[in-house]
């Protein structure tokens, strides 16, 4: 039986998780599917850290990120208060942790940090950890058994695959909804990489994204297959919001090489044209970036999608709005969870109604209460879309924005627009 440790001077009523054979429980995976149907939130929505058979709530400040694009998730949680029993509270770094928000199970991982201070009127206790895909962050690459003369540092096969196959050596279960991906033959491991650092590598190639579930595994997925029941409103549950429009990091054409040496044609003088070409067409002036692949693959069949992807992520991630809301889930008593769609309206910031992707969501309680901290993007800023389908910003009816966009127009083959992604040759191979 799960001892309960309510901390003193709190209000709190949750109590701890009864033991199960399935630690993750599907009902309790806030991100699991459009059918989840959450539990009623116990003590008012609490935090409650469990560990072995003991778990602590009333924690009285709460910091819990989760994003859609990067891992690990982590947590920061706080006590101040006059509490001279600091024996009760034994968490240890390095410890195996799960964290519930309510009813929910929103992380499972490892306690990073115990830390303490004591003075003659107060005991301060903060404890941190992250998900168990913290260990594909920090440590390296590799695939096969834990001993030295067993490490394989070279692979091939579908880019689900090999991302299994590195998440296997640290013990993280990889689940794909995105399929398998393209295969990637003859792949490399530098020593030093970490895992991530060549997952997301790869998942850019795949035109997917990864990112960490409550249970601790790593989900593989396309951006926005699942939506909230509601969004952000002005007036109704925004408590602030803050909106970019953002051209610095956008280009009006992007080319793609297969290596970084020039390469001269015989006869011509000239170099070896690009094996892909990409183009934005809401960028203003002319502006060119040059891609290289990362992929050891003498086709270059991968290449048109690493320079699509390259171009729409800049596109989608050049639009932007922060929103703090006044609550931790939506009118379905559903958390709100990364890479879901929510309709926002903030028409103060020129948003006046669109339907854009939780990237990013940080629960947050302190003196002020509980807010949720989203960050929200169009879908395209995960996955490359046609870049028309994204649009002009919000207010380029008034701005003007791409009035004067030097690139090409729309050939007489294309006639909507849409830009595509193309062969040197020529040969369109994505876009509308």
């Amino acid at each position: 039986m799960t001892d309960t440790i309510d901390l003193p001077d709190v209000n709190v009523t949750a109590k701890a998780p009864t033991p199960t054979a399935d630690p993750v429980p599907a009902a309790n995976n806030p991100t699991a599917s459009t059918t989840y149907q959450p539990q009623s939130p116990v003590g008012g929505d609490d935090l409650t850290l469990t560990i072995g058979n003991m778990s602590w709530s009333g924690w009285q400040r709460v910091q819990l990120m989760r994003s859609m694009d990067t891992i690990p998730a982590n947590f920061a949680i706080e006590l101040t208060e006059k509490y001279p029993n600091a024996a009760d509270i034994d968490i240890k770094p390095g410890a195996a942790c799960t964290v519930k928000l309510g009813g929910d199970l929103v992380l499972t991982g490892w306690i990073d940090r115990y830390e303490a201070s004591i003075s003659a009127t107060e005991h301060s206790v903060h404890v941190s950890g992250r998900s168990l895909t913290a260990d594909l962050v920090d440590c390296a690459a590799f695939v096969g058994d834990q001993a030295p003369d067993k490490e394989q540092y070279s692979l091939s096969g579908t880019t689900t695959s090999i991302i299994t196959q590195l998440a296997k050596a640290y013990g993280i279960k990889v689940t794909s909804q995105a399929g398998d991906g393209p295969t990637v033959p003859n792949f490399n491991i530098n020593l030093g990489e970490t895992s991530w650092e060549i997952i997301d590598r790869l998942t850019k190639i795949a035109q997917m994204v990864a990112y960490d579930m409550p249970d601790g595994s790593l989900m593989l997925a396309q951006a926005g297959n699942e939506a909230m029941a509601s969004g952000f409103v002005q007036g109704v549950n925004v408590e602030r919001a803050d909106v970019a429009f953002t051209m610095d990091q956008r280009f009006s054409v992007y080319e793609g090489f297969g290596t970084s040496t020039a390469i001269m044609m015989a006869g011509s003088g000239g170099t070896q044209p690009p094996s892909a070409i990409a183009k934005d067409p809401d960028v203003p002036r002319f502006r060119k970036r040059i891609i290289v692949s990362q992929q050891v693959d003498a086709s270059g069949s991968l290449l048109p999608k690493q320079v699509n992807w390259e171009a729409a992520r800049r596109a989608g991630r050049s639009l932007a709005v922060t929103v703090l809301c006044d609550s931790w889930r939506d009118t379905s008593n559903n958390l709100w969870a990364p890479n879901h769609l929510a309709p926002v309206s903030i028409a103060a910031v020129k948003i006046p109604s669109v339907s854009w992707v939780i990237g990013q969501v940080t629960y947050i309680k302190n003196e002020q209460g509980r807010h949720a901290l989203l960050l929200l993007m169009p879908a395209t800023a995960f996955l490359p879309e046609p870049l028309s389908a994204l649009g002009a910003y919000p207010m380029a009816a008034d701005a003007g924005i791409g009035a004067n966009n030097p690139t090409a127009p729309a050939p007489a083959d294309n006639p909507t627009g849409t830009p595509s992604t193309s062969t040197g040759t020529g040969t369109k191979v994505g876009g509308g």
